[in-house]
């Protein structure tokens, strides 16, 4: 391969990687609502305005005029050791420890924030409900100190996904409703990190753009989405729900920036250029049941599924800077992702007649292999505790909820990433949900 092909290469794979699904089952995270964040299955009966995100057909639950906020937190709780590779030590300026790992590292920042709005009015009684929300399925972020080892992995980068829609459901009859929802989505990326300057082969681009060069890229990308659903009630004590999400393609594109570092032949120097980067949201496929078995106790259980095995690459194209102009196509792999959940939902009681007690749980399997995981959105399987109450004061409803992750991180020593992202480490995230229901 021709020197310049090598160095087009190179910084391409150090910024193809912008953009990545920020949960670890499908892109966005599902823990939208006190309803699911609290009982862990809101898919067969979806009895608050999330319904909108989860389940539009569950809309037929509400009536008259309904407001609803609801706003969830993310905080994550992780630390990783990166293991050395050749060279690393003379570009990173450090050494690993007898175990044979750099030292412990943790983000500077890792959060994300997960809000919804959304309104509904019944124009049919007990037979057409319309709707519409706005909420972000997907708002996550993480930083590392500028002078961690993480540095060729993440400096800072983060993927925020708004997202607005219209949903409808009409009931066909007492034990069959359908519904459907139609959307634009928002997906912005962004990500800063140090270009790893020794390519696969072994060529070295310092001589161009130093030890340190820093590639900045930010991109977004307006999108339609639509889902469709069933919510049907066979009996008084049983229900159950479907959804089928719709692929998107998204392609964020914006501007890309590289800075020369101070050891360059001309140190400071600026290429700038714009790109565009493919991401996928893939098909997703959605269903659940709930039973009461008594007046006062109701189970629930859902399987949520994504059809990742379409995401095996990554391709991002470069316009204005030469040396990028043939793009890379960055190998994923991914493989099909689940979720499996279910909860209870305790409720009327002679004693606290307004109060409602939930609790579940969950476990998330992520695509993604580990030979393809980067520090920039690592994706893990977990497991997840939920719990939660809403209780009601006349017109309105509260509502608050927790959920705990503990991650199931794999010590990984086959990374196909560059430089290699292999690791190994712990982690968990707390999620806390409050939300307000008004019946007009």
């Amino acid at each position: 391969m021709r020197p310049a092909s090598l160095v087009a290469c190179g910084v391409a794979l150090a910024i193809a990687a912008a953009a990545r699904p920020g949960h670890a089952g499908g892109y966005g995270i599902p823990e939208i609502g006190v309803r699911r964040t609290a009982m862990a299955s809101i898919i067969g009966r979806p009895d608050d305005l999330s319904a909108i995100y989860h389940n539009p057909a569950g809309l037929v639950l509400q009536h008259g005029w309904q407001l609803y906020a609801s706003f969830g937190l993310s905080l994550l709780d992780t630390g990783f050791q990166l293991a050395p590779w050749t060279g690393s030590d003379a570009l990173l300026g450090a050494s690993a420890g007898t175990d044979g790992y750099y030292a412990r590292v943790r983000p500077s920042r890792a959060y994300g924030v997960v809000p919804m709005l959304a309104a509904s009015v019944e124009v049919m009684p007990d037979r057409l409900v319309l709707g519409v929300g706005v909420f972000v399925g997907n708002a996550t972020g993480a930083a590392f100190d500028r002078a961690a080892v993480t540095r060729y992995h993440l400096i800072d980068g983060y993927v925020v996904a708004p997202q607005a829609v219209v949903a409808a459901a009409y009931r066909l009859s007492d034990a069959i409703t359908v519904g459907a929802s139609l959307g634009v989505i928002d997906v912005r990326i962004h990500e800063k990190r140090e270009i790893y300057p020794i390519l696969g082969s072994g060529f070295d681009i310092r001589g161009i753009f130093g030890s340190h060069a820093v590639a900045v890229l930010d991109g977004s990308s307006w999108e339609p989405t639509w889902m469709i659903a069933v919510f049907g009630r066979p009996a008084p004590r049983v229900s159950w729900g479907a959804t089928v999400t719709g692929r998107v393609d998204a392609m964020p594109s914006g501007p890309i920036q590289i800075t020369y570092s101070a050891d360059a032949p001309n140190p400071g120097n600026v290429l700038s250029g714009t790109q565009t980067t493919n991401q996928l949201l893939p098909w997703a496929f959605m269903a659940g049941g709930n039973v009461d078995v008594t007046p006062n106790v109701e189970l629930g259980a859902e399987l949520r599924y994504w059809l990742y095995r379409q995401y095996q690459a990554q391709h991002t194209d470069v316009v204005g800077i030469s040396l990028l102009a043939t793009g890379l196509d960055a190998r994923k792999d991914y493989h099909d992702s689940w979720e499996a959940s279910g909860g209870v939902r305790v409720h009327d009681l002679a004693a606290a007649p307004a109060l409602e007690l939930m609790a579940g749980t969950q476990y998330d399997r992520t695509p993604a292999p580990p030979r393809t995981v980067t520090l920039d959105q690592p994706s893990f399987s977990h497991w997840g505790a939920h719990a939660g109450l809403r209780y009601r004061i006349g017109r309105y409803r509260l509502g608050a909820s927790y959920i705990h992750y503990w991650y199931d991180i794999p010590t990984i020593t086959g990374s196909q990433t560059s430089p290699p992202s292999n690791i190994r480490g712990t982690g968990g995230n707390n999620i806390a949900t409050a939300s307000l229901e008004v019946a007009l």
